[in-house]
């Protein structure tokens, strides 16, 4: 299955979701799928990079181990990031309503599929 199906279906079963992207922890993005644009996806891609440094160094300095998944709930929308590997995160941009809880879900679920590609 081709990555922009496999985002594609991240949005589609998550109400309120617009878009689903797959960053590189440089800042490149690999693949993205939207049916809105509420945030400029090049330049989440460029701060999430940075973004997923400092969670997983401040995870390691608390000893919490491997920081899997981080979110920012804002006024505009949600951002739910997902390790697929150390190298690259899984991302979905939901709408201030939506389900993110689902959003939360459906990231976990597809990880799976997407690891052998990496």
């Amino acid at each position: 299955m081709s990555f922009s199906k496999i985002l594609k279906e991240a949005v589609d079963r998550v109400d309120g979701a617009v878009s689903a992207m797959i960053i590189g922890i440089d800042g490149i993005p690999v693949e993205e799928y939207a049916t809105e644009r509420l945030i400029n996806l090049d330049d989440l891609s460029a701060e999430a990079s940075q973004m997923m440094k400092d969670i997983s160094i401040a995870a390691e300095n608390l000893g919490l181990g491997e920081a899997k998944e981080f979110s920012i709930i804002s006024d505009l929308c949600g951002i739910i990031m997902r390790k697929i590997n150390p190298e690259y995160y899984l991302g979905v941009i939901i709408k201030p309503d939506g389900n993110y809880g689902k959003g939360r879900y459906v990231l976990r679920s597809i990880i799976p599929r997407l690891e052998g590609e990496f």
